[in-house]
């Protein structure tokens, strides 16, 4: 069996996007879900009466939302565990013994061209493995697994992790290479099909160009994608801070539907 899922909870109607999310994806893989509420304690500024109160309000939550995710849940068994401290690095730390942490979003927009604060950004840039961020959006119309193809090294990974997702979740997989097309880009196309399929024999493969930039391309085709992968640029065996990249940032920032960024690792230039 998988590594179970890990998603990151607090009672809001996000929260709950994320939940539904993640026990059907585990139901289609046969893993385990635990959820974990993270009792944000501002860093060690909140008295210790004030802490034992958030916590016991937590505990009460956290109940609601495990008999919630029970109730949903068709077959994947579901946990639930409480901490304390910053939730995002909290989540990120605790997801080394996952095989991929899950967060719901509020679609926030841009603002004169900058990113408005989400916790969900936060996670995607921290987090050691998969990050699925999951937008309140409906699960019905949807079709296919959708992977950017770049040019950035490391790719290959990214290609077979959204084959695996595919395979698992039985929709075809979406090849799509953003910008201008040129024999290059056909070239890196070709060679992402071949590596899907001797990856995935059974898998169905389909190619898809758009003109626009990659962030969006991705962005749009989210809005009818099953789920959307993209890679997150990571040096190898080190999870240390990277920006995410304008094209990832464009993708969450405007989500049309669930999206996993996957760890891209890639050498350090020497």
């Amino acid at each position: 069996m998988d590594a179970p899922l890990l998603v990151g909870i607090d009672g809001s109607i996000a929260s709950r996007a994320a939940i539904t999310w993640a026990l059907a994806r585990a139901a289609s893989s046969q893993v385990d879900v635990e959820l974990l509420m993270v009792v944000d304690n501002e860093w060690g500024t909140i008295g210790d009466p004030s802490l034992r109160e958030l916590r016991e309000s937590a505990e009460q939550l956290a109940e609601r939302e495990l008999e919630f995710a029970r109730e949903s849940a068709s077959s994947a068994r579901v946990r639930v565990a409480l901490a304390s401290g910053n939730p995002m690095l909290t989540l990120s730390g605790e997801s080394t013994e996952f095989g991929l942490v899950a967060i719901g979003t509020h679609k926030l927009g841009y603002f004169h061209g900058h990113a408005l604060g989400s916790r969900s950004l936060q996670l995607a840039v921290l987090a050691p493995v998969p990050v699925a961020v999951v937008p309140v959006v409906t699960a019905r119309g949807r079709r296919g697994v959708v992977v950017g193809v770049g040019d950035a090294p490391g790719w290959g990974p990214i290609v077979r992790f959204a084959a695996s997702e595919a395979l698992t979740l039985d929709e075809p997989l979406v090849l799509l290479r953003a910008g201008e097309r040129g024999e290059a880009g056909d070239e890196r196309m070709t060679r992402a099909a071949q590596l899907a399929s001797d990856a995935e024999p059974d898998l169905r493969i389909e190619l898809r160009h758009a003109e626009s930039a990659p962030g969006e391309a991705l962005s749009a085709a989210s809005r009818r994608a099953v789920v959307t992968v993209s890679g997150r640029p990571t040096a190898a065996g080190n999870h240390s801070f990277r920006p995410l990249g304008r094209a990832n940032s464009d993708l969450l920032m405007n989500l049309g539907g669930p999206a996993i960024l996957v760890p891209q690792f890639v050498e350090a230039p020497v």
